[in-house]
């Protein structure tokens, strides 16, 4: 536009619809913000976790070489690092910048899409069916589980960088359409894709949806240019091949995954093709989203639902196989949500999940963008639809709102998994985990009880008994339970611990010590184990060992109040008086205000203080 030119009315800048997409994200997924850490895998990599905290050499070089809970994500622990640089453990530091980058992929998304449209031959400038594909996407109650969830920063910042591999893709062939050959795009966009496997190894299959792509909307993959196309995806499938090398080692640190042997091809295409169906149907009616869908053991392949899934799968491959020309971009979009959904229908491995809401970040895009092309197609009531899409969309930013407010806290989130599934054995272990620690003892006993009336053979909720019966005086009872839970799983690091303590307790310090050493022994890196040998070292007399022993568990976890106690308390006995202070008056700012050790680390420090 020239400087003659009338000044174009701000209801028409182009920036105008990015921007009201960044903000409707942000204000749907506001609750998300004041959200806390769980203890569903927050507790293991963050609030126990200290190697992510912060960006120095030692913090990178675990980040980069960790295969933490069997993943391989180190630019996703880089911005958990950098989190830890700003807010500390303030949770909403950490919340705010997952909605932040997903805002962002909603706006990337709407850019990718206008794109597409406009190479796949589209003549219209409005950019509404654009606008309302990415918000489709983006104010979907099934990203509520990738956004608010601190451990899965890791599906947003792999959709950011996806995103961005894509639109330097694209880039690259429109210069190729110009005559010119786009190096520094495909070198861009292989970079992002490396970006985002080391993000997330969700996308691993994205050079196929490229190819796809190829075929249609693009139409490259036509004779003379098809060798080229293939061509220019070897450097991706090498990007993913080493990533899957990655995963292979990464996987053996996954106890709940299952091999392809573990059970027979029939029983994984019953369980893909459920998964194909579950994420369709939970599109269109997104009700009852939970932490765990869970997959039942054994599994039964000829149950109804699977075959019903199966018949389902088929059906809709086999309509669009046959409206190909008709709809080509609904059998595009088919097949690329199949592919992205690939890695995680149970096919090769699985785990204790059928599904997870968390696996549509990336295999639901297509569908946005199918939307979007639908919506710009000729003959289309723009006005009905502009008006039907703002009621879906203020439906689906109300459902996400709500959804928002499970993941406020461990108990919330629990209680919703109890409400839509009453037998889920982890859930009520979780929950009875989470009253625990607020001191909330009946409600976690009952929790523990009903574990384990679902499931006798639960090995962490005989612990959690056993530390409730410990408090209750019941001696006798918490012994029986530590031992059950180590008949169960003879490698349960954390029963092995409670039971030396409560061994320590009851003047048993051979048997304490023999507890203390076969954790240590199974688990070098559990910060508790330490502090139990500490205190027996105590116990025996030997506080230079005891102290030892606690600055290698503050070296495994800086923040484990107990040993910062117990270091203060040798500290003064060996005449340390300022260090002992510093010990105690970080344990202090680290103790709850209900915490029943506040009181006695507040006596010690006024001792300690007097002249």
């Amino acid at each position: 536009m020239s400087s003659t030119d009338p000044a174009r009315p701000w209801f028409r800048s182009p920036l105008l619809p990015p921007a009201l997409i960044a903000v409707a994200v942000v204000a749907t997924f506001a609750p998300a913000l004041s959200a806390g850490f769980t203890n569903w895998d927050d507790d293991v990599n963050f609030t126990g976790n200290p190697h992510y905290r912060g960006l120095s050499w030692a913090n990178l070089n675990w980040m980069f070489s960790t295969f933490l809970m069997g993943h391989w994500h180190p630019l996703t622990w880089v911005s958990l690092g950098l989190d830890y640089t700003v807010s500390g453990m303030n949770p909403a530091g950490y919340h705010l910048t997952s909605v932040l980058i997903h805002a962002a992929n909603a706006v990337l998304l709407y850019v990718a899409i206008r794109a597409l449209l406009r190479m796949s031959g589209s003549t219209s400038a409005t950019p509404w069916p654009a606008f309302v594909g990415a918000l489709l996407y983006a104010l979907h109650p099934l990203r509520v589980e990738s956004v608010a969830w601190v451990t899965e920063r890791r599906d947003v910042l792999c959709g950011f960088f996806t995103l961005l591999t894509l639109l330097a893709w694209l880039k690259r062939v429109e210069e190729e359409r110009a005559g010119r050959p786009g190096t520094r795009w495909l070198l861009l966009s292989v970079a992002a894709f490396a970006a985002a496997l080391m993000s997330k190894a969700l996308a691993i299959l994205l050079p196929a949806v490229l190819l796809i792509l190829d075929v249609y909307p693009l139409r490259r993959f036509v004779p003379g240019s098809r060798r080229r196309c293939l061509l220019e995806k070897i450097p991706y499938g090498i990007v993913s091949c080493a990533d899957l090398v990655v995963m292979l080692f990464a996987m053996r640190h996954i106890s709940a995954v299952r091999s392809l042997e573990t059970y027979n091809l029939f029983e994984r295409i019953a369980q893909a093709a459920y998964g194909l169906a579950f994420y369709v149907v939970k599109t269109l009616w997104p009700s009852g989203l939970i932490p765990i869908h869970r997959i039942e053991t054994p599994m039964n392949p000829f149950a109804a639902k699977y075959l019903l899934a199966m018949a389902a799968v088929a059906g809709l491959s086999g309509l669009l196989v046959a409206l190909r020309r008709r709809v080509p971009g609904g059998l595009a979009a088919w097949l690329c949500y199949v592919v992205l959904l690939l890695p995680v229908l149970g096919i090769a491995v699985t785990g204790k999940q059928i599904a997870a809401d968390r696996y549509t970040y990336l295999s639901l895009i297509p569908l946005s963008v199918l939307i979007a092309a639908l919506l710009e197609r000729p003959g289309v009531p723009r006005g009905a639809m502009a008006a039907g899409a703002g009621l879906i969309l203020v439906a689906l930013s109300a459902l996400t709102w709500r959804q928002c407010g499970f993941w406020q806290d461990s108990i919330r989130l629990w209680s919703r998994q109890i409400e839509i599934d009453p037998d889920c054995d982890t859930a009520h272990l979780d929950r009875g985990q989470a009253r625990y620690l607020r001191g909330d003892a009946e409600g976690a006993m009952a929790d523990c009880l009903r574990s384990l009336e679902v499931n006798p053979k639960f090995h962490k909720a005989f612990n959690l008994r056993g530390l409730l019966r410990k408090d209750q005086g019941d001696a006798a009872g918490a012994r029986a339970d530590f031992d059950r839970a180590l008949e169960l799983m003879p490698d349960y690091v954390v029963a092995l611990t409670n039971r030396g303590d409560l061994r320590r307790t009851q003047g048993d310090l051979q048997g304490a010590m023999e507890d203390a050493e076969a954790a240590i022994r199974r688990d070098p890196a559990m910060s508790q184990s330490y502090v139990l040998r500490a205190g027996i070292q105590l116990r025996l007399e030997r506080p230079r060992e005891a102290l030892a022993d606690y600055e290698r568990a503050l070296a495994l976890r800086p923040d484990n109040t107990l040993a910062l106690i117990g270091r203060g308390q040798i500290r003064y006995v060996l005449g340390d008086r300022a260090g002992a202070l510093v010990d105690l008056e970080r344990a202090l700012t680290l103790l709850s205000p209900g915490s029943r050790l506040k009181g006695q680390v507040e006596a010690l420090l006024q001792q300690m203080r007097k002249p």
